[in-house]
């Protein structure tokens, strides 16, 4: 069935919880993002040329998307904070120069995978040594150089649901871990709440001010904007929930008022990998509004379920397997993954069709085309829902 509505259109509708023509795709934004090796192959698949830039997705670089998106026909477009001058935009495949970030954070390649290391607080985890930190300059104009000219052409000369993707590496539990180290991390939030509270409310301060500056000028234009914290393990949270409630949620409440002041129009997206199931109910009432990466074989994941129950509050983004049907099934099974996920959260509207986390090398080009053809195929409405 041919589309009848423009991708803005139809992410509109979803993203308030009605039904457009059809699901929408995404490929580009938090836990979607293809390896160097994938986007190669894509590239030389449609025969398309690079982009002659790279861009920051959070700690790292991609090459522009931009080309294969228009030929896979995905629903958004993802406008960008541009890196401070300090940052080396590496690829992913050859030679990768190590270098020491804004933020003394030490970029390195291990066993194929972007690292960050030095948990520069670590050194001198007290108030003091807070405080007196040599923190990144949020406001720096170089962040912001083209995006105005960008994110315009985006709007006024296509129809694309734009995406402001985040403007920091992760936010604030992503930034406590790596800046004083994943065990300090995990042991303030039990022994020192005092010095915890200290850390958080310093990276909200100067989040905050990324976030500010970079709506500021892509704010008008913008169909949702992106946050990224992970609080789950493959079993559970990560920590106690009622940690979120006192040391996190009432500075996202801020921070998400900050964002809807320069963005009212906009929905507010929160990458949240693993079991967060004890987490949700807090999510929403945060203001978080739309949800991501679904990982649907963990404990409490199951996405009928969370479509069920929260689907009225929360519009979900992602959910199609990667660790088993995407990387090892046939193109049969891809298509019957991405059935299902549209028949178990897609009616009603309020679901995106994404992965349940970024494309790795393992998938086959095959399969990696597959999906897109099936969620193009199978997802328009009106849609069955599947109890499973």
């Amino acid at each position: 069935m041919p589309d009848t509505m423009t991708p803005r259109e139809r992410v509109n509708l979803t993203l308030n919880h009605q039904e457009p023509d059809r699901v929408p795709i995404s490929l580009g934004g938090s836990a979607n993002h293809l390896t160097e090796q994938l986007y190669i192959k894509l590239r030389d698949h449609f025969k398309v040329q690079d982009v002659p830039r790279r861009t920051l997705v959070g700690f790292y670089t991609t090459p522009d998307y931009n080309p294969i998106l228009d030929k896979l026909g995905t629903d958004f477009r993802f406008i960008h904070i541009r890196p401070p001058e300090n940052y080396i935009a590496n690829p992913m495949i050859g030679e990768f120069q190590e270098f020491i970030d804004e933020w003394g954070l030490h970029h390195r390649l291990v066993s194929g995978y972007y690292d960050l290391a030095g948990a520069p607080l670590a050194k001198d985890m007290t108030i003091s040594g807070i405080e007196n930190y040599p923190w990144p300059d949020p406001y720096d104009p170089v962040r912001l150089e083209g995006v105005k000219e960008e994110v315009e052409t985006l709007y006024n000369e296509t129809d694309y649901a734009i995406v402001a993707h985040r403007p920091v590496y992760g936010n604030l539990w992503e930034m406590a871990r790596v800046m004083v180290g994943m065990e300090n991390a995990l042991l303030l939030t039990a022994t020192d709440h005092k010095l915890f509270d200290h850390l958080l409310g310093k990276l909200a301060e100067i989040q905050d001010g990324f976030y500010e500056a970079f709506l500021s000028v892509v704010g008008p234009y913008i169909a949702v904007v992106e946050m990224a914290d992970d609080y789950g393990t493959n079993v559970g949270p990560m920590f106690n929930p009622e940690i979120y409630r006192k040391f996190f949620k009432p500075r996202y409440e801020r921070t998400i008022k900050l964002i809807k002041e320069k963005a009212p129009q906009a929905k507010v997206l929160l990458h949240n990998d693993g079991a967060i199931r004890k987490f949700i109910p807090d999510l929403i009432e945060t203001g978080f509004e739309v949800l991501n990466p679904i990982e649907g074989h963990l404990k409490g994941m199951d996405p009928a379920d969370l479509k069920n129950t929260f689907g009225d509050q929360l519009t979900f983004q992602g959910g199609v397997d990667v660790k088993s049907v995407l990387n090892h099934g046939t193109v049969e099974d891809v298509w019957q993954e991405v059935s299902l996920r549209i028949s178990q959260m897609g009616p009603g509207g309020g679901y995106i069709l994404a992965p349940a986390h970024n494309f790795g090398n393992d998938i086959p080009l095959i399969n990696l085309l597959a999906f897109f053809e099936a969620g193009k195929a199978l997802g328009n409405y009106p849609i069955e829902q599947e109890h499973e």
